[in-house]
């Protein structure tokens, strides 16, 4: 077995040991009395998304398996991926999770962070060969389906983005969201999705990546913003965006740029700077893809620096803490394989 697929196996059984585990489990529940306080189990609450710690890093822990599967369908790890999806991807469940969401007090829950890791969910299932792919589809579909509107509604009623480093921002949902609607034929919500980036990030300039950096991130405002930037607008108008967005990086100056370090492997806020340097890199090397190689030195620096911050972060992936191995494998998938043809 070559490096690369031992290395997809291991993600594969830490994906499979987590989504499995229910405790211990971070619950954000609104209760409106006494007795649903007393009903908190996380797999009553979440009969899909239970495990892995807490329920964003369930779900995007199932997209992990779900690329997992789509790269090596024939690998050892594919049967019980399989397998899981086969019990887990159900209607009736997914009505469960929705009417979660449907609950008073609960319509915000997760969003976008959640919202948008489970639209990409769908997505990696939307493009799945495996003959069971329809059947989870359609088991996942009440809840996607529902998101997706809840997503657009957001957009359309939102006055302006979050752009903090953390689950609250809103440009990393909307690269997910964007490739659901891409990948489903949803031109409505496609198109709602890029008009809305035009509009909150279209007229940013200056942006000092000096400022990009907390203690608590796992993902880069900036670098995150012009990802999406470069799913949305066209390469010319894109290159004259991102020129004038981040000035330092076109004058030469990445001195910012650097792995970030974590000294706490058991602090679960700290160790959010193994997740940055995994997205930063997963940025990056999306936008390599807007650069041209050899003709802009953008493009060079980039992948020299994604290399250095995977390696930054690559211990602590399956070998790390539980607040780190609940969901880094996913970041890593990112940044190692969403812009490989």
């Amino acid at each position: 077995m070559s490096e690369i697929n031992t290395t997809h196996a291991s993600y594969a059984r830490t994906a499979l040991e987590n989504v499995r585990r229910e405790y211990p489990n971070f619950t954000m529940h609104f209760v409106h009395d006494a007795t649903e306080a007393q009903a908190c189990e996380p797999s009553f609450l979440h009969p899909i998304f239970f495990g892995s710690y807490d329920w964003h890093s369930c779900v995007h822990m199932h997209w992990s398996m779900a690329r997992l599967l789509n790269l090596e369908p024939n690998s050892s790890h594919a049967k019980a991926i399989a397998s899981w999806f086969d019990r887990q991807f159900d209607a009736t469940k997914a009505e469960r999770e929705v009417a979660y969401f449907s609950r008073d007090g609960a319509a915000h829950w997760q969003r976008p962070y959640g919202w948008g890791w489970l639209l990409k969910v769908y997505s990696e299932l939307a493009v799945c060969t495996h003959p069971h792919s329809e059947k989870w589809r359609a088991g996942l579909r009440p809840l996607a389906d529902y998101l997706a509107d809840a997503m657009l509604h957001h957009l359309r009623t939102a006055n302006a983005p979050v752009r903090h480093g953390v689950h609250s921002n809103t440009s990393f949902a909307m690269i997910h969201a964007l490739r659901y609607a891409t990948t489903v034929g949803d031109i409505e919500f496609m198109d709602a999705i890029k008009a809305k980036a035009r509009q909150w990030f279209g007229g940013d300039r200056d942006y000092r990546l000096a400022y990009d950096f907390s203690g608590e991130d796992f993902l880069s405002p900036g670098l995150t913003e012009a990802l999406l930037m470069s799913l949305v607008l066209p390469i010319d108008e894109f290159l004259v965006w991102f020129d004038a967005f981040l000035p330092e990086l076109k004058a030469g100056d990445f001195r910012v740029l650097e792995p970030a370090l974590v000294t706490n492997e058991h602090d679960a806020k700290q160790v959010h700077n193994h997740g940055l340097n995994l997205s930063r890199a997963w940025c990056m090397r999306g936008i390599m893809q807007m650069l041209e190689p050899g003709g802009d030195a953008r493009w060079q620096r980039f992948g020299t620096l994604s290399r250095d911050h995977v390696i930054a972060a690559e211990a602590a992936i399956t070998g790390g803490e539980y607040v780190s191995t609940h969901w880094l494998i996913s970041f890593a998938l990112l940044a190692d394989t969403e812009w490989v043809d």
